[in-house]
């Protein structure tokens, strides 16, 4: 047994009936022919019994998530009793002709749904039905069991059948009994008890970051969002619906990469262009662009290079950054975006990316959870004062593709939850040669998914072209330059 950190529980106090905190992944499966050259499909037993075969790869999918009485602490991990591995497992057959728009519309639905907490917050659905004999395999579990980081690890081990040496600091796995309410008002208190020694400190740390920002701030050469109500009011923070809506999008990993370096800029800088042009051209065809820049929450890891791996646990912060989509080319766009996002992690790393889940960390539900609500509350009043208009997430994947059971993993979209008034949650993900992007938002937020989708290839292309004159240009430049300085003889 052990405890939720104050990160972790966050995401199960800010669950409600409009919100549901599932993190979400869908891979599209190439089954293997048979003798007779037919697609041998993967079946559910043999889903199964991988799954059973990964259990000790995967200790996070055999909690079960006990609350403590009183709400004196964040809840706490026990090794589910009486856990039934058929409860998590679903099958599902698309009706119509099996396209991916179908797909998505079935990835949205199981999206809405709540996860049971009188069982391990998980749940893997096997798709039937796409065209070409393919099959697809959702995945959902409670985003308080894992951040992107601890995803790699866990849709490593669901999505291939790739050989893992054991997790560090693991155990074999026996069931637990639950604990009584004593025990766990007990244990509340004697962490609290403990966990007091260290206030001091953390104070301290606190006040040392926020003085360390304000006066970066005053010389800083670009201007960082502010994070509590400085997003401009847009269709995208439509975010108070159960209904969901779910959009995808490819492109060449190595096209980004060049435009990347072309660009003197990072990765992310050119993921975040790519949203953000895509945004204000869905936006704008629909006359529902603001003036003002949107704003998006990008979170970091605070994760040790040198870390072990890990299967479980939320480990980052977010900073807000502008997405300049008030400016109309996209090469400027992407200058500005790498600049002011730059500026913006400069000014989180130097506060302390842990410090905020630190303090996370003693704020028991008693408070944290009526806080959640009330953030909730104030954005449905308040719409025209969001805290972020999207979020968007960047995760680094496998270099080649997976394999499972025979079956080759085409394409792994990657999605989190949606929330707290923002109302499309972007995900990145690059897998193999390609960067994917899979977006998961309210239907409010997303009308039309599908030209969402248009517009991410479209705004990546903008910036392939852009590229494209910067290189040309510097090579005129360069060889004008080199023309004038070679001697005549």
């Amino acid at each position: 047994m052990h405890r939720l950190n104050g990160e972790d529980a966050g995401f199960l106090y800010m669950e409600g009936p409009e919100q549901p905190m599932n993190t979400m992944a869908v891979g599209f499966l190439t089954s293997p022919t048979g003798p007779d050259g037919r697609p041998r499909p993967l079946t559910l037993p043999q889903l199964r019994a991988h799954l059973e075969a990964r259990l000790d790869q995967l200790p996070s999918f055999r909690w079960r998530i006990v609350a403590v009485p009183l709400r004196l602490h964040h809840p706490v991990c026990v090794r589910d009793p009486a856990f039934d591995l058929d409860f998590h497992l679903r099958t599902a057959t698309l009706a119509g002709p099996g396209t991916e728009r179908e797909l998505d519309a079935l990835f949205s639905e199981v999206a809405e749904r709540r996860l049971d907490r009188r069982h391990p917050l998980w749940q893997v659905t096997l798709v039937d039905g796409l065209t070409d004999g393919r099959q697809a395999l959702i995945v959902k579990y409670h985003h308080c069991l894992a951040d992107g980081v601890a995803a790699l690890t866990t849709f490593s081990r669901v999505y291939s059948d790739q050989e893992f040496p054991p997790l560090p600091g693991t155990e074999p796995w026996k069931p637990e009994p639950l604990p009584g309410r004593l025990r766990l008002v007990a244990d509340a208190v004697k962490d609290h008890l403990v966990a007091s020694g260290r206030l001091p400190r953390l104070v301290a740390r606190t006040r040392r970051g926020a003085a360390a920002v304000k006066a970066r701030r005053a010389t800083a050469p670009v201007d960082v969002p502010g994070f509590s109500g400085k997003a401009p009011a847009s269709l995208l923070n439509d975010a108070f619906t159960v209904r969901r809506a779910y959009a995808r999008a490819a492109v060449p990993l190595p096209e980004a990469k060049r435009i990347k370096d072309a660009a003197g800029v990072s990765l992310n800088d050119v993921a975040l262009a790519t949203v953000a042009g895509a945004v204000r051209r869905y936006l704008d065809d629909l006359g529902a662009l603001p003036a003002q820049p949107l704003l998006a929450s990008v979170p970091v890891s605070f994760e040790a290079p040198d870390a072990p791996i890990r299967q479980a646990g939320n480990r980052f912060w977010s900073f807000t950054t502008s997405l300049a989509t008030d400016i109309d080319d996209p090469w400027e766009r992407l200058a500005t975006i790498s600049a002011v996002a730059g500026e913006a992690k400069a000014q989180l790393d130097l506060f302390g990316v842990d410090v905020v889940p630190t303090w996370l960390d003693h704020v028991p539900p008693l408070v944290a959870q009526p806080g959640a609500r009330a953030l909730v509350a104030r954005l449905r009043a308040d719409r025209d004062h969001a805290d972020a208009n999207i979020l968007i997430s960047n995760v680094r994947g496998p270099a080649e593709p997976w394999h499972l059971l025979g079956a080759t993993v085409d394409d792994l979209y990657v999605d989190g939850p949606p929330s707290n008034g923002v109302g499309c949650n972007v995900m990145l993900w690059s897998y193999a040669d390609r960067l994917l992007f899979g977006v998961l938002s309210f239907a409010d937020a997303l009308v039309a998914p599908e030209d969402l989708s248009l517009a991410l290839v479209a705004s990546f292309e903008e910036l392939q072209a852009a590229a494209d004159r910067h290189r040309d240009g510097e090579a005129t430049t360069s060889a004008t330059e080199g023309t004038a300085a070679t001697p005549v003889t």
